[in-house]
């Protein structure tokens, strides 16, 4: 079992695992207290448009998924905060034209045997590159939830309240759109485009069953997001089943314990 770790892949994976593993679930939290999720799978499916372009392209794939993905996110809540159009349209526009355009750019690149790697996540598609890339925006990331926790935590409860005491609502949206969009490119070659959200999103969800405080489910978000990763990446390997898929089917089981646990509570 131990030969797993003298892989260089291997190690990358748990570098990369490390870093992005306990970020995603915390900004998963803020996206669900503002009824926000599916911003998270609207970026996913930008990333797939990202890398299906750079195979056509055949350029650095997390450098213009960064690109694209903050482009994105920065539209849709310019479009939100000035209400040109309803949130929900303004993602489920991005998300279809994301879905389309990646087909059509992966068709003409040829590259159809790809598909599952980006749709699912792979061991083998983190490059020496992409680990700097991955952990300078992870480091970005942790940065900025460090300096705007409190303000992110008073505009989710109360985007009103939060203006009135002098916060910069606006300026605290901009930026907490862009940090997801970077969490979410920095994630996508591992968890895959299709099921980055599921890191963001049930780990969260599941806390939530179990926890009466903000910040028990933070911590325990994390805790699983974490423990649900690095066991994905056993799964994956011995397995042969792509990585997010893995720690997706490891992140359903623990919420359907929690669900139990509830109920039975």
């Amino acid at each position: 079992m131990l030969e797993i770790f003298e892989l260089s892949l291997i190690k990358r994976a748990f570098l990369v695992i490390t870093f992005v593993a306990p970020l995603a679930p915390v900004f998963g939290v803020f996206l669900l207290l503002r009824r926000y999720a599916f911003f998270a799978d609207t970026l996913a499916h930008v990333g797939f448009l990202a890398l299906a372009l750079s195979l056509f392209l055949k350029i650095n794939s997390l450098v213009l998924l960064i690109l694209l993905s903050l482009i994105i996110s920065i539209s849709v809540e310019q479009l939100r905060a000035k209400d040109k159009l309803p949130a929900e349209g303004s993602l489920s526009f991005f998300l279809y034209a994301g879905v389309s355009l990646s087909v059509v750019f992966i068709a003409l690149s040829g590259s159809t045997g790809s598909i599952m790697n980006i749709l699912f996540g792979s061991l083998s598609t983190v490059t020496k590159g992409d680990v700097y890339l991955i952990l300078a925006g992870a480091l970005i990331c942790g940065a900025f939830l460090l300096k705007y926790y409190k303000k992110i935590l008073n505009l989710c409860i109360d985007e009103e309240i939060a203006h009135a005491s002098g916060i910069n609502t606006a300026g605290i949206k901009i930026l907490f759109a862009t940090a997801v969009a970077l969490s979410i490119s920095i994630s996508i070659k591992t968890m895959g485009a299709l099921l980055i959200g599921a890191l963001m999103i049930i780990p969260p969800l599941t806390a939530m069953q179990l926890c009466k405080s903000l910040k028990t489910t933070v911590i325990l978000s994390i805790i699983i997001s974490i423990f649900s990763s690095y066991s994905g990446i056993f799964l994956s390997f011995y397995s042969g089943i792509p990585l997010g898929a893995s720690i997706s089917t490891i992140l359903i089981f623990f919420f359907l314990i929690s669900t139990v646990f509830k109920a039975f509570k």
